[in-house]
């Protein structure tokens, strides 16, 4: 990744996974960088996070994309609750 990459966005594993699929669909770059690293995760029995981080120039789409995406997540959430 480039240096001028920003952090968009640190979250679970699988949503780190729709995130970047979504990235993909859109054709921007993108790294992924995990947190706590395998042997902790494992010893541990906990869920893994990854950081997602963006060019600059690709932050605010990115950002746009993620907001819609994990809005209609919470909409779905919401309504399922009902």
């Amino acid at each position: 990744m480039e240096q001028n990459a920003i952090l968009l966005m640190e979250t679970e594993e699988m949503w780190a996974k729709m995130l970047m699929e979504v990235l993909d669909d859109n054709e921007i770059p993108y790294a992924a960088k995990s947190v706590y690293g395998a042997g902790l995760v494992i010893r541990a029995g906990m869920q893994e996070r990854l950081e997602i981080y963006v060019p600059k120039e690709y932050f605010e789409q990115a950002k746009a994309l993620a907001d819609a995406l994990f809005s209609e997540a919470d909409t779905i959430d919401e309504t399922d609750e009902n």
